[in-house]
């Protein structure tokens, strides 16, 4: 697997195309975080991954509102 013990954050993961990224990426080893607006879809998404063997979180933000970004593990330990 060529992304075992790597992380990958994907903004728009409930689209087609990040969805398609994140299953790319799991299916390559990677712990994939999933951050996308509509969380039923990230949720379908993450259900896909888990079910065939791989690590996924999401969370729920806008890209655009960056308000929510401090959620996002990139900036979980940036001080304010």
């Amino acid at each position: 697997m060529l992304l075992e013990d790597k992380h990958a954050i994907v903004y728009g993961g409930s689209g087609s195309v990040g969805g398609a990224v994140v299953r790319a990426f799991a299916q390559e080893g990677a712990h994939v975080f999933l951050a996308g607006r509509s969380l039923a879809t990230l949720h379908e998404v993450a259900q896909e991954i888990s079910a065939s063997g791989g690590v996924v979180e999401t969370t729920q933000v806008d890209a655009l509102d960056g308000i929510h970004l401090p959620r996002t593990p990139v900036n979980r330990g940036r001080q304010e």
